[in-house]
């Protein structure tokens, strides 16, 4: 893979030509970034869906009367496209429809759902499901938004050394030793460990109160599913852990019958059981009286008093054969009736079985309500109850991530490595496959996977299961594989028995083989077989996709719709007459309301059952609006620009639902592990409370089926790289030895070094190439999308690196984009893959081309028409903007980008500028990293920017009447409304400001009695302000722009807009915004060099290179060496050299007459401006008889490039420079000679001059060419002043921050600084009527109207708080008057209250009539202090 050329010429696309300088050379096409959504909602609509519907049917009634069957399902299309759903506030979405047949199994009688007469559909309309975009989003109620990856740990088997059972009340019960957790998906935690300095084996699980966790012995547990001392001391082979844990329990023949505490309930049983039988004479009387006995209190004591009574009459028949046979010896007599022993053993060990089903029950509360087949009262048994509990997917469930995860680590191929064999393993054709007494090495790891995978091996068992265990209708899996290995390898005088999983089994539940393989790698950790697991490995965490998240919630809403078919089949068929009861519960459908209340019989209510009036789907529409309103990991899509979306569904979060919070200082958590290697971006998260918790998925990641994060590599053989590759898991990883990308390799792909670099188990060492088994694809897989397109990351310290991925998302996309010049190579897929480019779906011809559409004729003629986005508002209030790339002739190929989105150019991803960058000082305006910029980038809209803000208005019914679209409000000016239209609607193109009605709408005031003369005076003069109050939508507090567009929505619109209840008609204005860059706004490179323009300098008085070219941008180099970002310096000095190399390259092609051909691919530039500029350009070599490209003057070159409407930026050579494998210091070095910059005397530094005097600066200084961004962080949006406002409630001081129209705070160390300046009367203005001095600020406010002077004398609400809290200290507070009286703190306060008062009253009648009355003031009129309304502004 290593190339010797310094660079290869590669075509990105038609248009996009890259040097690459990148030294690995590979032609794997990674997966559609979108996979991880777009797969994973694909599945659930396909599979999963209909899984989770039919798995509660069929359903039958109680007396068998009725049965529910489902006969499928039909997924609709959405009744409104995705754009009228976003236009109109409403969520796109799939309507489902099921099949059901409702059978009467007396009658034979079929029946079925009706036609909908309103939709024209067969079957039931369960609800619908919000349906995904191509993109990967979903479009609710107008908004856009998608569902963020959770990780979260994988249920399966775990090894630890510590564990914990977390219980109620924010308690842990702390467990210390070798244990095995049992961690399921849904169901009860259990761990099976040894406790340190014993040897027994216990389980512990939480109780189903939550309270406590119960312990007792795995051979209890194992007994209790039906397993025999005998059964368990030969599975596993005598084992002495397993021999003390039967010790221990007291489940054996000689204590089950003892009269104890622990057996109270058997030895009663026995003891009436005897009595019973003693007393009956006959037969007869015996069974009625035993099945009257039996019969007795709860169901589930039936098996176990059953099995007690055959215990008896079984004795008793060994005891008469004993009295008739007392002359034959003990022994004999057995032998002769062995089979009435057995009979009796069996009979023990039943009830043995059945006591320790019971124990576990009840220990751990297993409400036995909920146990399905416990309805079949005729199979009721604590046994069952248990197998239900644990054994029943619905209950208990492992999930296919955990049978994995159980397989990974219970069979015997993933235990047995290093091990030495103390038997032969053989295949069933008895041939010896491995010898014993063979160290199992890796070789013999994999041909035991193959020959278990085929079924070849002898080594398979089955479990003997007692009778009773085996009535359970549960799946059960009993097939074991067992091998015995030494307990040392070098001693070899001891083994020890091996049991694991027999492969195959596909069951989601627990099995009992599965315990019993647990049960082995307990004790087998005594002698080092097995491993403990590192519970922060990827390997151990999976992620939940969308389609588990639903599934999860649709199963949540099939369950209670279940439980509601059940209560009414229940009523259907007779078993209950309890019809009100259910009723309130909610019978909804037409057909149940008229059979309720008809006088109908119960006979002819049963024959009115309909299929519609045994379902209720509402449960099912509201679970799955909820999930989508308001579930933690439903989020708004971040639609900065293109780079930003894509990330956002990449992103992994730990948080959620069952996750971690963000609270939580738990390094581990957060922390880089080896096993994110190339899964897991180590640089791309979050800078504060969410560092560690919030991930990107690495370039080339994918996720499995099972949900486990996968990573491709190469396959090797014998040293040799083969095209193959295969996606491993992070546990896969470690069992390999896995090496880097940038081993040397000949043309035949074979490694070249002696010794490579590489992983095995999550450390690095040297291997030969022959122990080599995986090789990366290239370096760039180890980090996100994001870090992948920083060139010369590599460089970068980590802080700064993950500053740089972040702020890329936070880029504004720019009216003017261009490509970086110095790119990485991934620009192209990120802006295809993001779903913002237009992408052909099949190859074909162009046919039509403008700005709204493109028309292709596929290779089917068929025409593919692709409609343009144009001037749509994101969800960041950036403007969506399409262009096509494309030419009417052009054939283009499937996949192929055909229109750039936002913050594109030709295809590629453009976030900002390449600009040109000087590192000096200049006059201290760029201290601490504050950025100089020229006046061009102002004047020539190099960093414009277009926001649109979105208002909405609804007109509404009220109970005072309709709401009013018009333009006669009453009380405002005529200024504020002068550019609404006759119906009171802004006109498009208007340029608005704050305070101007967008839209004019009336409210009805509620009943005012009037006079008849004043009614009559309102109408001749069309006085509204009686009648109706103004309402409009105006322009908010600091916003302006141009009005863009304005959509109305009426519910009688004949596309049929569903408007909610009392709405009559929704109006949607759009404001645009144009920003230039200025003083305040945020920018960036993207090596995390950030900083705020302090300074716009006019283009003259920038400094200048030696041709006269004046800088765009000063950065200050101070801000390189301390924050470790050298990768924009080579950055700057590479691009520099490519922009130079393109100016020379412009000329030398029209001197070497190459044809215009040539400047599209290397500029990528409009073919009809190519074939003018070459045509300008040979006009001018012919004009000047230039031989060479430094004949000409470039000031030539930028005449004809100005008249072309281009400019330097447009001219450049593009480099591709992956991460960690690009262009090195001999590349640079090369490139700089070529541009003819001179490095050898002053290192590729520039002598700079200054603008204003003319004189060179002192010292050389780096410029060069670096890609700059303008952030999100604006100054038009963060600026913010306040004359009056609002004020809070309790403090009436006022609020703070822009949002609320909020003051700046004037704390306690400004106050310090006013009062060093001595300035009094300021701070007594700032800490009274500028603050809480309500009756002060109210009469300062009058003054100032009235033009008087403003005389402030109130008391501030803090001053009387104060007072208050002094008081509760039991302080006597008192006031020293002007005429030397001591008043009483409260008295005084109260007379100040007074004469305020007073004041305000007469203040109050002389300004009455000036004071307008709007519901909403401009500024705060209250005076009275008590009478502050919610619904005011101020």
């Amino acid at each position: 893979m290593q190339n010797n050329k310094n660079y290869t010429e590669k075509f990105i696309t038609d248009k996009v030509m890259r040097r690459d300088y990148s030294k690995i050379k590979s032609n794997f096409e990674g997966p559609n970034l979108l996979e991880i959504q777009v797969e994973s909602f694909k599945r659930f609509m396909e599979k999963d869906l209909k899984e989770v519907i039919s798995s509660i049917f069929p359903l039958k009634s109680p007396q068998g009367k009725y049965t529910l069957a489902f006969k499928g399902l039909k997924i609709k299309q959405p009744t409104k496209d995705e754009s009228a759903c976003r236009d109109e506030g409403k969520t796109f979405e799939t309507p489902i429809y099921i099949d059901l047949e409702l059978t009467d199994n007396y009658t034979g009688e079929v029946k079925r759902a009706q036609r909908n007469t309103k939709t024209g559909e067969d079957g039931i309309y369960l609800g619908a499901i919000p349906k995904m975009t191509e993109k990967g989003t979903f479009v609710i109620n107008g908004i856009e938004k998608f569902v963020i990856s959770q990780i979260v740990r994988s249920p399966g088997i775990y090894v630890l050394g510590k564990s914990s059972i977390k219980l109620n009340g924010s308690r842990k019960r702390l467990f210390e030793g070798k244990i095995c957790e049992i961690y399921p998906s849904k169901g009860t935690l259990m761990l099976g460990y040894i406790p340190k300095d014993r040897h027994n084996i216990q389980i512990v699980a939480r109780d189903s109160s939550g309270d406590n966790a119960q312990t007792f012995s795995v051979t209890t547990l194992l007994k209790a599913f039906g397993l025999t001392s005998a059964e368990i001391l030969k599975i596993f082979n005598n084992e002495k852990e397993i021999r003390e844990s039967l010790e221990i329990e007291k489940y054996a023949p000689e204590y089950i019958f003892e009269n104890s505490q622990e057996n109270e309930i058997i030895f009663k049983i026995y003891s009436d059981a005897h009595d019973i039988h003693e007393k009956a004479d006959r037969r007869e009387s015996n069974n009625k009286l035993k099945e009257e006995y039996i019969e007795q209190g709860s169901p589930l004591l039936s098996k176990l008093k059953q099995l007690i009574f055959n215990y008896v009459e079984k004795n008793d028949e060994i005891d008469a054969l004993l009295h008739e046979n007392k002359d034959v010896e003990d022994a004999s007599f057995i032998k002769n009736n062995k089979k009435l022993y057995d009979e009796r053993e069996e009979i023990i060990n039943c009830i043995i079985s059945e006591k320790a089903a019971k124990d576990i029950v009840e220990l751990l509360g297993i409400n036995i309500k909920n146990i399905e087949t416990l309805r079949h009262l005729g199979k009721a048994s604590y046994q069952i109850a248990l197998q239900q509990h644990f054994f029943n997917k619905r209950l208990y469930d492992i999930s296919s991530a955990g049978r994995y995860k159980f397989e990974k680590k219970l069979l015997l191929s993933e235990r047995l490595y290093q091990k030495v064999i103390a038997n032969d393993i053989i295949d069933k054709k008895n041939n010896i496959l491995i010898p014993k007494d063979t160290l199992i090495t890796k070789e013999h790891i994999e041909l035991i996977k193959k020959e278990s995978r085929d079924k070849n091996i002898k080594w398979t068992k089955k479990i003997n299961l007692l009778p009773t265990a085996l009535e359970s209708e549960i799946e059960q899996f009993l097939e074991y594989e067992s091998i015995a290995v030494y307990k040392d390898n070098d001693l070899r005088d001891e083994t020890t028995e091996i049991v694991g999983l027999a492969s195959g089994c596909k069951l989601q539940t627990l099995t009992v083989a599965d315990l019993v393989a647990t049960t082995s790698y307990i004790y087998n950790l005594n002698y080092e077989i097995g491993e403990f697991d590192d519970i922060d490995h990827l390997g151990n965490k999976r992620l939940k996709l969308i389609h588990e998240l639903l599934r999860a919630r649709i199963a949540t809403s099939m369950a209670r719709i279940e439980k509601f078919i059940n209560e009414k089949l229940a009523i259907s068929d007779g078993s209950s007459n309890n019809i009100t009861n259910v009723n309130d519960k909610g019978i909804d459908t037409e057909l149940d309301r008229e059979i309720e209340e008809s006088d109908m019989s119960d006979e002819e209510k049963k024959k009115a059952i309909s299929v519609k009036s045994i379902i209720n789907t509402k449960q099912f529409q509201s679970l799955v609006k909820d999930f989508f309103n308001s579930h933690q990991l439903i989020q708004f899509i971040d639609q900065q620009n293109p780079l930003a979306e894509l990330t956002n569904k990449r992103r992994i979060s730990a948080m959620g639902p069952g996750g971690i919070s963000r609270e939580d200082p738990n390094l581990d958590i957060r922390d880089v592990h080896h096993s994110h290697y190339s899964r897991i971006c180590p640089i791309e998260t979050p800078e504060g409370m969410n560092i560690g918790l919030i991930m990107s998925l690495a370039s080339l990641a994918k996720v499995d089926e099972n949900g486990f994060i996968v990573a491709p590599y190469y396959v090797v053989e014998d040293g040799v790289v083969k095209e193959d590759y295969k996606y491993l898991t992070a546990h896969e990883d470690d069992n390999y030895i896995i090496a880097e990308s940038s081993v040397q390799l000949d043309e035949n792909k074979r490694i070249l070094d002696e010794q490579v670099v590489a992983r095995y188990r999550g450390s690095t060492g040297l291997f030969s190439p022959n122990e080599v088994d995986f090789i990366d694809i290239v370096p760039k897989q180890v980090v996100s999308i994001a870090a992948s397109a920083i060139p010369f990351i590599e460089n970068d310290d980590g802080a700064r690196a993950l500053m740089g991925s972040n702020m890329q998302r936070q880029a504004t996309p720019l009216i003017k984009p261009y490509a970086p010049i110095v790119g990485t190579g991934t620009e192209f897929k990120i802006a295809h893959d993001s779903g913002m480019a237009v992408v052909a779906k099949n190859d074909g011809v162009v046919e039509f081309v403008d700005s709204q559409k493109i028309i292709i004729r596929n290779d089917n003629d068929k025409l593919d028409d692709y409609k343009l986005i144009k001037y749509r508002k994101s969800n960041q209030d950036t403007c969506n903007n399409q262009i096509p790339i494309v030419k009417v002739g052009q054939r283009v190929h499937k996949s192929e980008t055909i229109g750039d989105g936002p913050a594109m150019q030709n295809g590629e991803l453009a976030l900002g500028r390449n600009i040109l960058v000087g590192y000096t000082t200049w006059r201290g305006y760029n201290f601490e990293d504050a950025i100089i910029i020229s006046e061009r980038l102002v004047d020539q809209d190099v960093f414009t920017s277009i926001h649109i803000d979105e208002h909405t208005i609804q007109c509404m019914k009220t109970k005072n009447g309709d709401e009013e679209i018009t333009r006669d409000m009453p009380n405002v000016s005529d200024t504020a409304k002068r550019f609404l239209d006759n119906q009171g609607i802004v006109l498009v193109g208007a340029e608005v400001h704050e305070g101007d009605v967008l839209v004019g709408k009336t409210t009805p005031r509620g009943n005012v009695e009037t006079a008849p003369e004043d009614r009559l005076l309102q109408t001749i003069f069309g006085d509204k302000s009686k009648t109706v109050k103004d309402s409009s939508l105006k322009v908010k507090h600091g916003q302006e722009g141009i009005v863009a567009a304005v959509k109305r929505i009426k519910s009688s619109d004949e596309n049929g807009s569903e408007l909610p209840d009392d709405v009559i008609e929704i109006i949607k204005v759009y404001i645009v915004q144009k920003r230039k860059i200025q003083v305040g706004d945020k920018m960036a490179g993207r090596h995390g060099n950030k900083g705020i323009v302090s300074k716009v300098v006019p283009i003259q008085d920038m400094p200048f290179l030696k041709d006269g070219t004046p800088l765009d941008i000063m950065l200050n180099p101070l801000g390189v060496p301390s924050r470790m970002n050298i990768g924009q310096i080579l950055e700057l000095h590479l691009g520099y050299a490519a922009a130079e190399i393109g100016k020379k390259q412009l000329i030398q092609i029209a001197i070497d007459q190459l044809g215009y051909e040539k400047y599209i691919s290397l500029f990528g530039i409009n073919e009809i401006i190519a074939k003018k500029l070459y045509e300008n350009i040979s006009n001018l070599i012919k004009h000047k008889q230039a031989k060479q490209a430094k004949d000409i003057d470039l000031i030539d070159v930028t005449i004809i490039l100005k008249e072309l409407g281009l400019s330097y930026d447009d001219i450049g050579i593009k480099i591709s420079t992956p991460v960690f494998d690009g262009a090195n210091h001999d590349d640079i070095v090369s490139i700089m000679n070529e541009a003819n910059i001179d490095i050898e005397n002053n290192k590729g530094k520039q002598v700079l001059y200054d603008g204003r005097t003319g004189e060179p600066f002192d010292g050389l200084i780096s410029v060069g060419l670096t890609y700059m961004l303008k952030l999100d962080h604006m100054v038009d949006d963060k600026i913010h002043s306040r004359s009056v406002g609002p004020y809070s409630k309790i403090t009436q001081q006022p609020l703070g921050g822009k949002s609320q129209n909020g003051g700046q705070r004037f704390g306690e160390m400004e106050v310090w600084a006013l009062e060093a300046y001595g300035a009094a009367y300021n701070l007594l203005e700032i800490l009274t009527i500028k603050s809480d001095d309500v009756q002060g600020r109210n009469q300062a406010y009058n003054a100032i109207i009235k033009g008087h002077d403003v005389v402030a004398d109130g008391m501030p609400e803090s001053f009387k708080l104060l007072t208050k809290q002094m008081q509760g200290l039991g302080l006597c507070i008192t006031v020293e008057t002007k005429d030397d009286r001591m008043v009483d703190i409260n008295e005084y306060t109260l007379n100040q209250n007074r004469l305020n008062n007073d004041d305000d009253e007469v203040i109050l009648d002389e300004n009455l009539k000036e004071i307008n009355d709007s519901n909403e003031e401009i500024f705060n009129t209250n005076f009275n202090n008590n009478d502050y309304d919610d619904e005011e502004n101020f």
